[in-house]
């Protein structure tokens, strides 16, 4: 009888939980060829590589509320004077939150934003771990984060 009364409490409590509101989703995949090219001073950073991932809006009554993407990233980076190149990889689970009229008011990343690699010297660029971003300025930063000083590690890893 005693187990009734609990099982009783425990649906009658799911369904006081539920929301209110009818939530639905969004899902987009995507994956796309890039390239670019910055100039280091001495030498230019060519890059070329591959993206892909997945987004998915959430909504409630019609109104975004959260947008979380899982991306996933390859590049090769080429310093044009000497030919040295470095395999930059993302993993990477951005999180939004949005306002009513679906501007983006926090976010956060979390994940491997940038390993990168060279042919006998291993890791030269390391940015991973979380970041927590508000108007676009970083609030809190746990990890190891290379890409956010103020010398670009890109140059510094071609050099």
């Amino acid at each position: 009888m005693r187990a009734q009364h609990f099982g009783a409490a425990l649906l009658l409590s799911l369904v006081a939980a539920a929301p209110a509101a009818a939530d639905t989703r969004d899902v987009f995949h995507f994956a796309d060829p890039f390239d670019g090219s910055a100039d280091c001073g001495t030498f230019v950073d060519n890059w070329e590589g591959h993206d892909r991932g997945t987004v998915t809006d959430f909504f409630r009554d019609g109104v975004p509320y959260r947008e979380i993407g899982k991306i996933h990233s390859i590049e090769t980076d080429t310093n044009s004077v000497t030919g040295k190149s470095v395999v930059v990889r993302s993993n990477v689970t951005v999180t939004g939150d949005l306002s009513p009229e679906g501007e983006l008011l926090t976010w956060k990343i979390a994940g491997e934003f940038f390993i990168g690699n060279s042919p006998g010297e291993g890791i030269v660029l390391h940015d991973s771990g979380n970041v927590r971003f508000e108007d676009g300025i970083p609030t809190s930063m746990h990890g190891v984060h290379d890409t956010f000083g103020d010398e670009d590690p890109y140059c510094r890893a071609l050099s």
